[in-house]
């Protein structure tokens, strides 16, 4: 029980990051199924998108820094949610976008 109560931040930040990216595969799997999808709702998807994994990011770095008792594994999900979080590759992402004029045109890239 002590042991899930550590690694609870972690963990969480962990499944923000991937929250972002999973979004991202669902709106896309369902813009090909029923077609076309407002360039508004796509602005506001690749947002949600972005912010999530930032999230993802601050909680990490909080719950490395307030040294708890998070074993290896806490340690290690927060170590790979700061190195999957690059903000390098959202810059990626988002020049795809703009070079294609679509906002979820780097879909394919992920």
């Amino acid at each position: 029980m002590i042991a899930v109560q550590n690694n609870r931040m972690p963990v969480t930040g962990f499944l923000f990051m991937l929250a972002g990216p999973t979004i991202l595969v669902i709106t896309g799997l369902l813009t090909g199924t029923f077609g076309f999808l407002s360039e508004t709702v796509a602005g506001i998807v690749s947002w949600t998108a972005i912010i999530l994994p930032g999230i993802g990011v601050v909680i990490s770095i909080v719950s490395l820094a307030r040294r708890n008792k998070a074993g290896k594994l806490g340690r290690s999900l927060a170590i790979v949610t700061l190195v999957m979080c690059n903000p390098f590759f959202y810059a990626f992402y988002f020049f795809i976008c703009i070079i294609a004029g679509n906002t979820l045109a780097g879909l394919g890239w992920m």
